[in-house]
């Protein structure tokens, strides 16, 4: 069975992104703990890394009427999805802007809250994001954050390091190692907020659990494809596809053995507050 390319996905192609479905399972998972622990008294918020308006459309339906929810995304194309479904949703509360995280284009002290889900792992410069955040938020102001940590699908990363590990492929399992490393933990986030004047004052952790029937489902699945198997690829080198597939056959073999292929999907929500 020959391994899966990437799916050929062109975010700038409004008739893909029409097919982006940015409240699935793997966004919601965070997401519902997310919107979960934030304050519910704010007026002006933002939510940092929108996409096609998750979470931030919902957001500004749980504030209410009079309550403003700026979704800011570089994605220009996913951001033109996102205004639609706040028209057609009639959601005028919210109002997305194309803009980068590290450079906002608000002034100084004007939220009372920000949010961000998944996001910290996807930024290009977590600390000039962090910096900003501070910078549009008033004094007393919320930054609630979601992400996935350190622990991320550690069954399929140990399967992973074992098929290098017996191709011999030496520099791979560095890259390997270097790529599970770049995960965020509760204590490195705790200390990036604190550097920027953002005091924790909430931590909530869970996990939940990513099931498959067996490594060629998972490999096979849109969100792998295109979120997480090309990365995979750059950490084999090529030719990467030889070794993908001794992923999956090896997966394959885990999942004959538990019944399922189960990965663990450690999440954390943090709660900051401004100085």
């Amino acid at each position: 069975m020959a391994s899966p390319d990437p799916c050929d996905f062109d975010p700038a192609n409004p008739a893909h992104v029409a097919t982006w479905d940015e409240a699935s399972l793997w966004s919601a998972l965070a997401g519902q703990l997310l919107l979960d622990r934030v304050p519910l008294d704010a007026r002006c918020a933002m939510d940092l890394g929108t996409g096609a308006g998750f979470p931030g459309l919902e957001l500004a339906e749980r504030l209410g009427p009079g309550a403003l929810v700026v979704g800011v995304d570089p994605w220009r194309t996913a951001l033109e999805r996102a205004s639609a479904k706040a028209r057609t949703w009639g959601v005028p509360g919210y109002v997305p802007v194309l803009a980068d995280g590290a450079c906002l284009p608000l002034r100084a002290a004007c939220l009372h809250l920000v949010v961000s889900n998944l996001g910290v792992n996807n930024f290009a410069d977590p600390d000039a994001a962090f910096a900003e955040c501070r910078r549009v938020l008033a004094p007393g102001g919320v930054l609630a954050i979601s992400t996935n940590v350190v622990g991320h699908f550690r069954e399929l990363y140990d399967v992973f390091d074992d098929v290098l590990l017996r191709a011999g492929h030496a520099e791979a399992r560095g890259r390997l190692r270097t790529h599970v490393a770049h995960r965020a933990t509760v204590a490195g986030l705790t200390t990036m907020l604190a550097r920027h004047g953002l005091r924790v004052t909430d931590v909530l952790e869970r996990e939940r659990a990513w099931r498959f029937r067996d490594g060629a489902a998972l490999l096979d699945s849109h969100l792998v494809r295109i979120g997480f198997l090309p990365a995979w690829r750059e950490v084999v080198g090529e030719p990467a596809g030889p070794v993908i597939e001794a992923l999956r056959e090896a997966l394959d073999a885990r999942a004959r053995d538990a019944g399922e292929l189960r990965l663990s999907v450690p999440l954390a929500v943090l709660v900051a507050r401004a100085a």
